[in-house]
Parts: structure tokens; C-alpha cells; sequence
């Protein structure tokens, strides 16, 4: 999917699934709970960290059935989801960039004999 399509088909759709077997973090679902959809994923990697019950589902990945209980859930919770919208804030790149800030600015203000 060409990128500039797909604020489209997120506005056009209700649900995002994601059933990987890997997911170190979980981007495109973040992505989508940002614009208030919910999301369907597997319980390992990142989305177990970021995605509560009132933003989506999360399945076993080798379950087919516990996915298609999981797009039909999902389907059935509001849209937009506010509560997605509101589980991916500290996930915002510029809240996260104030974080590292912070932090090194404590570590820079130290004194290095201590």
C-alpha cells in the first residue's frame, strides 16, 4: 500500500489487525489507534505493553479462531475509539523526545566525582 494512501483507508475503516508471529513494537498499530480505530493483535512483542481491552484485542497467534473472535470484538467497539486515541499519548514522539531530554539533562547536571 503506497503510503500517502493510508490515512485513507484508516478513515475507511473501522479495525486494524495486525496477527504477526514477530512484533518488537508494533508501529502501524499504534498508528492506528492514534487516528481512533481499534486494533486486533497478537499477545506478543509490543502491542501486550500499549493496547487495553477498550482499544482492542489481543489473540494468540496461532489461534485462527481467537482472530476471527478478535476482528469480530474489536468490530463492535465504538468508532472512532477515543479510548485507542488516548492509550497511544505517551507514545508521542515528542513527549518521548521531552523524556530523553530530561533525563540527560539530570545526567549532564551531575556531579561526575559523586
Amino acid at each position: 500500500v503506497p503510503h500517502d494512501e493510508i490515512p485513507r483507508l484508516l478513515s475507511e475503516s473501522r479495525v486494524l489487525a495486525q496477527p504477526s508471529l514477530v512484533e518488537p513494537l508494533g508501529q502501524a498499530l499504534l498508528e492506528a489507534m492514534a487516528c481512533g480505530r481499534s486494533v486486533v493483535a497478537t499477545r506478543i512483542g509490543g502491542p501486550p505493553e500499549f493496547v487495553p481491552p477498550t482499544a482492542g484485542v489481543l489473540v494468540d497467534p496461532l489461534d485462527v479462531e481467537a482472530l476471527a473472535r478478535g476482528l469480530e470484538e474489536a468490530a463492535a467497539l465504538p468508532c472512532p475509539n477515543d479510548a485507542a486515541r488516548e492509550a497511544t499519548a505517551d507514545h508521542d514522539v515528542r513527549r518521548q523526545a521531552e523524556r530523553i531530554e530530561a533525563i540527560l539533562s539530570r545526567a549532564a547536571a551531575r556531579d561526575p566525582r559523586a
